[in-house]
């Protein structure tokens, strides 16, 4: 591991003045951690927000909104009282998926979301890649690419690995964001770029910006929505392919509806087309079937990953069952 400096905080003032100069922000540093063993990132100064649970951490719910601090970790989202509307269950179906259950009492919402892709060219000291600034190309696009894009990959085929984006996307959340002395909220889906292009980072936040707590509104909690996800193993894998869906039912019909795909795209995938598709309709396993061809009609298989086509499908259809169902 490269050397670098470690400044733990004792509140979010310190932590700002900190985070100056390329210092990058650490939280239970899962993810980081393992890029600075494998080398294959040098990173001057981590500041260590950790212990900042007071100001970024907890589930807490009021008239507006539920707000999950970016703190709080995947094991508290998957298990708190107040998750467990099915509103919410997309989310805290996703957060009880990730990893195993001592990662999941480490790992932080924030952290979760703003994770580097899992690319093994991307991660692989001594191989360049035009995502890591370090080679001329992708070289999973004609290289071996059998857990990459089939949407949105243009010059960059990684996808996006966290499980709990994509739960997001369909529950309307927003980001709040701590920039210099301000905060702003921005729509979750503007944390990450509208397009993976290959000189863009997995996120959109500023350098010294700090992601502070996601907010779900009320609205929303009225719903009813669902998780499911396609993998190789039982536990700490990631998805091969991931759906999440919302829905609101009233009087057997679908009223409203948000589709959003993971681990197909370079960012969480919208479906807002077979979203659309599915409003004014009452649920059937027709209609599901339908949505999920609108939903992959665009979809482009690379060399080795055309199977996540028709395990997509599959894996929508069962969210579309499971957040329609006993409505």
């Amino acid at each position: 591991m490269n050397p670098f400096t470690l400044t733990i905080c004792k509140d979010l003032a310190e932590a700002r003045g900190a985070c100056v100069d390329g210092a990058v922000y650490k939280a239970a540093g899962i993810d980081l951690v393992d890029r600075l063993k494998e080398r294959k990132e040098s990173l001057p100064q981590l500041v260590d927000i950790g212990r900042l649970r007071k100001d970024l951490g907890g589930i807490t719910i009021d008239a507006q909104s539920l707000r999950l601090g970016a703190l709080t970790t995947l094991h508290e989202i998957a298990e708190h009282e107040n998750t467990a509307s099915r509103a919410l269950r997309a989310l805290r179906e996703a957060a009880g998926e990730a990893a195993t259950p001592q990662v999941r009492r480490r790992a932080t919402l924030g952290g979760n979301l703003l994770q580097r892709a899992r690319c093994w060219y991307l991660r692989s000291a001594g191989i360049g890649c035009s995502h890591g600034g370090d080679g001329p190309t992708c070289m999973a696009r004609e290289g071996e690419n059998r857990y990459h894009a089939i949407f949105g990959g243009f010059d960059c085929v990684r996808v996006h690995p966290s499980n709990c984006a994509t739960a997001l996307c369909v529950l309307g959340a927003e980001a709040e964001i701590q920039s210099g002395d301000a905060t702003r909220r921005i729509p979750i889906r503007a944390l990450w770029p509208e397009h993976g292009l290959a000189a863009l980072p997995e996120h959109t936040l500023e350098p010294g910006e700090l992601l502070i707590a996601v907010h779900i509104g009320r609205d929303v909690i009225e719903g009813n929505s669902a998780y499911r996800e396609a993998r190789e193993k039982a536990s700490f894998d990631w998805p091969t392919t991931s759906a999440a869906v919302h829905v609101a039912i009233e009087d057997g019909v679908i009223r409203a509806a948000r589709i959003a795909l993971g681990a197909v795209a370079p960012v969480p995938w919208p479906c807002d087309d077979a979203a659309k598709s599915l409003i004014g309709k009452p649920p059937s396993d027709e209609l599901f079937a339908s949505a999920a061809r609108a939903a992959f009609k665009d979809a482009q298989a690379l060399t080795h990953n055309a199977y996540k086509i028709e395990q997509g499908q599959a894996v929508l259809i069962d969210a579309l069952r499971a957040a329609c169902a006993e409505v």
